[in-house]
């Protein structure tokens, strides 16, 4: 745990700037002071440090985060090999089951799209690479708490608690650990709506050869779509073999 001590304001300050400006999209110096309760003054001079190392772009609207981001963003999916393999499998198994596939990694204790790929009959949703979510209301976050200990599980929801998205959300630790556990006796999670109102979703972790959790990969769609035998049998029976795999070429890449 950091202390504040260990902690400095300005970088801190930088960083409420970005993402207050991720948050609006654009926003103008007085805002900025405003919203983070700072003077004009000291915003500026924020800003034009960020504007100067091309983090920050002013426009006439105000001022909007720089591409530099998708560089930084870039880099960071492409470091990890296991990453660069999971978007081939991604883009594979959501053709063949013509729904949306992510693949999604545990970071401080939230799970985080890496890669994300929709078929020709997937339904859209508010999710892209980079977005962070509640580790326990989406299918591959699931898959990656039933991999990890109780130890581990325990200090995530410490921190973060069990925050509901939509009413199904799984908002009890009673009710979490049920699902955990059947996770682990199936191979696989089942999210009924507890991220997107009317999206069940199936995932399943993937680890690497010392059996480390690497991520989770799922396939999610309309409920309609994702019930009885499809729901029991063909998408999970799909999803595990494209998750062995992706370890196979993780293991022996």
């Amino acid at each position: 745990m950091v202390t504040d001590d260990e902690t400095i304001g300005a970088v801190g300050r930088a960083l409420d700037i970005v993402e207050l400006l991720r948050e609006r999209g654009v926003a103008t110096l007085s805002t900025v002071a405003t919203e983070l309760d700072v003077s004009k003054s000291t915003a500026h001079r924020h800003l034009r440090t960020l504007e100067e190392r091309e983090y920050v772009v002013e426009r006439d609207d105000g001022f909007h985060l720089g591409l530099r981001f998708l560089d930084l963003g870039e880099f960071t999916r492409r470091c990890r090999p296991e990453y660069r393999l999971a978007k081939e499998k991604v883009i594979e198994l959501a053709d063949e089951v013509d729904e949306r596939v992510q693949f999604m990694v545990e970071e401080h204790g939230r799970a985080v799209y890496v890669h994300q790929h929709s078929g020709r009959h997937a339904v859209e949703a508010d999710t892209h690479p980079g977005k962070r979510v509640p580790i326990h209301a989406s299918a591959g976050g699931l898959a990656i708490l039933a991999e990890l200990s109780s130890k581990t599980v325990d200090r995530i929801v410490d921190r973060h608690g069990l925050p509901s998205v939509t009413a199904k959300t799984l908002s009890t630790r009673e009710a979490l650990e049920r699902e955990l556990q059947a996770t682990r006796e199936r191979g696989y999670s089942v999210n009924d709506q507890g991220i997107i109102e009317g999206l069940r979703a199936v995932g399943a972790p993937v680890t690497g050869p010392d059996g480390e959790v690497i991520g989770g990969l799922s396939i999610s769609g309309p409920i309609n779509r994702m019930e009885g035998e499809r729901l029991d049998e063909r998408i999970p029976s799909l999803l595990l073999g494209t998750t062995n795999e992706l370890e196979l070429n993780i293991a022996y890449q």
